[in-house]
C-alpha cells in the first residue's frame, strides 16, 4: 500500500489546498500536532466522509492539539472541504 507523509501532500513548491486552509487559517500554532490534523483532515476527505461540521469533528477527534486551535482547524478543513460557512 501507498503510504503519504505530510511532506507528501504537496506538489513540488505548490502546497497541497489543506496545506494552503491551515496557513490561511492559521490552524497551527507550536506546530507538533500539525503532520497528523493534516494527513488525518486529507485522508477524511478523501473518502468523503467530511459532509458535515459534525462529520469533521466526530472523525478529527483523535487527533490532539495541545495548543487548542481547534477552531481554526475546523475552519481550514472546511474550506478545503468546500463546506458551507454554516456547517464548520
Amino acid at each position: 500500500k501507498d503510504i503519504t507523509t505530510v511532506e507528501g501532500l504537496s506538489d513540488g513548491q505548490a502546497l497541497h489546498q489543506m496545506q494552503e486552509a491551515f496557513l490561511q487559517h492559521d490552524a497551527f500554532q507550536c506546530g507538533y500536532c500539525t503532520p497528523g490534523q493534516l494527513c488525518s483532515a486529507v485522508g477524511l476527505i478523501n473518502e468523503g466522509r467530511a459532509r458535515t461540521r459534525d462529520d469533521v469533528r466526530e472523525l478529527m477527534s483523535g487527533n490532539l492539539c495541545r495548543c487548542g486551535t481547534y477552531p481554526r482547524i475546523r475552519a481550514a478543513i472546511k474550506r478545503a472541504a468546500g463546506l458551507p460557512a454554516e456547517q464548520a
